[in-house]
């Protein structure tokens, strides 16, 4: 009997420490590497109604510097845009972002960044007053 209950409690102890490792651990090392996005979002402060349209690449260091570019629909009026920032990324997964237009470094917006715990898909969502937008991204 006691061999069984050592069975089962060695058992348990496994699947526990298999659940703990399971958890998300995140850090900035998470991302890293080329992840495609898409978003969309209204700036109402600057143009009230007009939907903004985002498609492009992210790409991660791993230690929080982020680059990439993106083509754009603001109304209708197209854009392409190089993009250069930065990332931050916790240990529960959730972090923030913040990058700027490189031929417009004064554009920089900020983001509240959420990623799974192995680091292949995230959501955004932008938290400069006024503005209304959200990106997902994935690798």
């Amino acid at each position: 009997m006691s061999r069984y209950v050592t069975a089962l409690a060695a058992l348990a102890l496994a699947l526990l420490s298999r659940s703990a490792l399971a958890a998300a651990q995140c850090t900035v090392g998470t991302l890293k590497g080329q992840y495609v996005f898409t978003g969309r979002g209204f700036i109402e402060a600057l143009e009230p109604g007009v939907q903004r349209m985002h498609y492009g690449v992210f790409i991660f260091d791993g230690s929080g510097k982020l680059t990439g570019k993106q083509s754009s629909s603001r109304g209708g009026k197209v854009g392409r845009e190089k993009l250069e920032g930065m990332y931050t990324l916790g240990g529960d997964c959730s972090g923030s972002m913040s990058f700027s237009f490189v031929a417009n470094p004064r554009s920089e917006t900020h983001w509240d960044v959420y990623v799974t715990g192995d680091g292949r898909k995230g959501h955004m969502i932008r938290m400069d007053d006024g503005n209304m937008a959200v990106r997902s991204f994935e690798k």
